[in-house]
C-alpha cells in the first residue's frame, strides 16, 4: 500500500477571513427610582453597540437615584445591587452602560454600568488595610483628576490579599461599592506581593471601572494615523464613497463623526481611507481598543481579533512624532473571503420540545418561529412589551405540519461572509415577531455556507437552544479546514475537508523541491463532490495512489 502523508500547510499569502463572535446591538434599558421602576423595557437608552446613554433631567440637585440597566427583562440586568448616583447641581444625570466584556486590565470587566461626575461628591477608600481597618483614614482621602476620574496612592503596609470599597467619606449609608457599581455589593479586591507596598486606586465614574495597583506610569503624548482599506466592501456595493467612514474608539470615547476618515484621489489605491492626526493623551503602555465603522451602522468584527476591538499600546515616550498605523483590510476581509453572488441558504430547525429562555414552552400550533443574524443586519427583536414584525422572508414554517421541523430557505447577500452568525425566535402566540428567547445575549449558532454550487445550500438541521459553532478555515485557524487522507479503496485513496469558498486544495510529490500544485476545482466557489456531516459539506477527491503525495489547504 502507498503510504500519503498529509499536511495542513498555510499559505504565506496574506490571509484573512470573518470569524464574528458577538450579536451586533441590541436595546438596553435604564430602570430606577426616576419612574417608580417600571417595566423593564419602559425607557430605551440611546448609542450602541458598545456604548449606551440615558440622560435623566428635572431631578433634585443634590440627591440621589438608584437604578439599574435591563436587557428589556428581569432575567438580565446590571449591575447587581442598584447603583446610587447623586444629581448634579442642575438635577440632572447620565448613565453610561456597556455591555459585554472589556478587555483593559480595569474592573468590572463585564457589563459596565457609569455615570456623570456630578461635580459634587468626595469619595474615599477603605478597606481591611486602612486605619482604622474598613473606617475613614485620611490618607485614603481621593482627589480628583479630571473627567469624573478619582485617583489616590495608599501604602498598604501587609503584603497579602485586601478587600476594599469606594465610598462617600465617613459614613455606609450613602454611596459605597467595591466589585462593580452595584450599592452594598461584594468588595473589591487587589493583592500586594510585599509589605508597605504603594498602591494607586483610581475611580473612574463616567466609565463606570476601577483600578488598584502599582502607581500609574507617567503621562505620554502620541500621535496616531489610523487607516482601513475599503476595497472590497467598495467593490461589493456595500461601501459607496461619500459615505462617513470614521475610527472610534477609547481615545474619543467611541464617538460616531468625531474623527471621520478621507482617502487620498491621487493615490495608486484611492479606497484607503485615513484618520487625522489624533492626538492622545495618556499612560504609557496603556493598550487604547478601537475599531472602523461605516455609513454609522456598520461595525467591523475582524478576524485578527476574534471580532473584538482593534488595540494599539501607547508609547512609553514622553512625545513622539506622528505614528501612521499601517492600513488593514475593514473587518479583515480580503476579496476572497466574501460570497461573489447572492447566495440562497435553506435553514431548518427542530422545535420539538423548546422552551425559550423566558420559559415559554413552543406551541406549534399558534407559535411562530423566525430567524435572525448577520444576513439580516439583526434586525430588532420583539422586547415584550410591543409586537414588532420581522423582515418578510425570515418566518420559518413546519413542513411537514406535525413534525415540529420548521424550514425556509434565506438569500446571503453577495458581498457577505460565508460564515456568520444567527439565532432563533419564537413569535409567541402569532405576534408578529419573535422574542431574543433562544439563548442568552451573544450565544449564537455559527455556520459556514463550504460550496456555493448547491441551490440552495443546505445548512445542518439545528436543535432549539443547542447552539453549535462549525469549524472556520481562516488565518489563525488552520487546523479548522480538517484535511485528512483516508485508508486506500482500490486505486484510490480518499482526500477530505472542510472547504470554503477561496479555499482550494494543493499537492506536490516531494516537500524538498518542487512547487504545489491546485487541485482543479477544488475552490469552494465551484467543487460539490461529497457528503454532509454535522459540520456541513465535507469536500472529497479521490486521489491515486500510485505515488508519494503531500497535500495542503491555502486561501491565497
Amino acid at each position: 500500500m502507498t503510504t500519503l502523508a498529509k499536511k495542513q500547510i498555510l499559505s504565506l499569502a496574506a490571509l484573512a477571513g470573518l470569524l464574528v463572535l458577538k450579536s451586533q446591538a441590541q436595546p438596553y434599558y435604564a430602570v430606577g427610582d426616576y419612574n417608580s421602576w417600571a417595566n423593564p423595557s419602559a425607557t430605551a437608552m440611546s448609542g450602541g453597540p458598545t456604548q449606551y446613554t440615558f440622560a435623566i433631567t428635572g431631578g433634585t440637585a443634590g440627591s440621589y437615584e438608584n437604578l439599574k440597566v435591563t436587557d428589556g427583562t428581569w432575567n438580565n440586568y446590571w449591575p447587581g445591587n442598584n447603583m446610587q448616583l447623586k444629581y448634579d447641581a442642575s438635577g440632572n444625570s447620565t448613565i453610561n452602560f456597556f455591555p459585554g466584556v472589556v478587555n483593559d486590565g480595569w474592573s468590572p470587566g463585564v457589563n459596565r454600568v457609569g455615570y456623570a461626575d456630578p461635580g459634587n461628591m468626595a469619595w474615599e477608600v477603605t478597606g481591611d488595610f486602612t486605619s482604622p481597618n474598613w473606617g475613614s483614614d485620611a490618607a485614603a482621602q481621593m482627589t480628583s483628576a479630571g473627567g469624573g476620574v478619582y485617583t489616590v496612592t495608599y501604602v498598604v503596609a501587609t503584603a497579602g490579599t485586601h478587600g476594599f470599597k469606594f465610598r462617600t467619606p465617613n459614613t455606609w449609608s450613602e454611596v459605597n461599592f467595591g466589585a462593580d457599581f452595584g450599592n452594598g455589593g461584594a468588595n473589591g479586591t487587589f493583592t500586594t506581593p510585599t509589605n508597605n507596598a504603594p498602591v494607586q486606586f483610581q475611580l473612574d465614574l463616567p466609565n463606570g471601572r476601577w483600578i488598584a495597583g502599582a502607581p500609574a506610569p507617567a503621562v505620554v503624548t502620541n500621535q496616531i494615523v489610523f487607516a482601513v482599506d475599503m476595497s472590497v466592501y467598495t467593490a461589493n456595493g456595500q461601501f459607496t464613497p461619500g459615505m462617513l467612514i470614521d475610527v472610534r474608539g477609547d481615545f474619543n470615547n467611541w464617538t460616531g463623526g468625531a474623527d471621520p476618515l478621507t482617502n487620498n484621489p491621487t493615490a495608486a489605491n484611492t479606497n484607503i481611507y485615513y484618520s487625522p492626526i489624533v492626538t492622545i493623551i495618556d499612560h504609557a503602555g496603556v493598550t487604547d481598543g478601537y475599531k472602523f465603522n461605516f455609513n454609522d451602522s456598520t461595525w467591523e468584527s475582524p478576524l485578527s481579533t476574534g471580532g473584538g476591538n482593534r488595540s494599539y499600546v501607547l508609547s512609553a515616550a514622553a512625545a513622539v512624532g506622528i505614528t501612521n498605523l499601517p492600513a488593514v483590510y475593514f473587518n479583515d476581509q480580503l476579496g476572497n473571503d466574501v460570497l461573489q453572488a447572492d447566495t440562497p441558504v435553506s435553514f431548518v430547525i427542530n422545535m420539538n420540545g423548546a422552551v425559550g429562555t423566558d420559559a415559554h414552552v413552543f406551541d406549534p400550533t399558534s407559535d411562530n418561529v423566525f430567524v435572525n443574524g448577520q444576513f439580516s443586519n439583526w434586525y430588532p427583536w420583539y422586547g415584550g412589551i410591543n409586537p414588532a414584525n420581522a423582515p418578510a422572508g425570515y418566518q420559518l414554517f413546519e413542513t411537514p405540519v406535525g413534525s415540529g421541523i420548521f424550514s425556509n430557505t434565506i438569500v446571503i447577500p453577495k458581498g457577505a461572509s460565508p460564515a456568520f452568525q444567527y439565532k432563533y425566535g419564537i413569535g409567541i402566540n402569532g405576534n408578529g415577531g419573535p422574542a431574543d428567547d433562544e439563548a442568552g445575549y451573544g450565544m449564537n449558532h455559527y455556520r459556514v455556507v463550504r460550496a456555493t454550487g448547491f441551490n440552495p445550500y443546505p445548512l445542518q438541521q439545528d436543535t432549539f437552544a443547542t447552539m453549535y459553532s462549525e469549524p472556520y478555515f481562516t488565518a489563525t485557524t488552520t487546523a479548522d479546514g480538517r484535511l485528512a487522507v483516508g485508508a486506500k479503496a482500490g486505486s484510490t485513496v480518499p482526500v477530505t475537508w472542510l472547504g470554503r469558498p477561496g479555499l482550494k486544495l494543493q499537492v506536490k510529490s516531494d516537500l524538498t523541491g518542487g512547487t504545489w500544485q491546485d487541485v482543479t476545482g477544488t475552490d469552494g466557489n465551484s467543487w460539490t463532490n461529497g457528503s454532509f456531516s454535522t459540520n456541513g459539506f465535507v469536500s472529497q477527491t479521490n486521489w491515486p495512489a500510485s505515488s508519494k503525495a503531500f497535500f495542503r489547504l491555502v486561501k491565497p
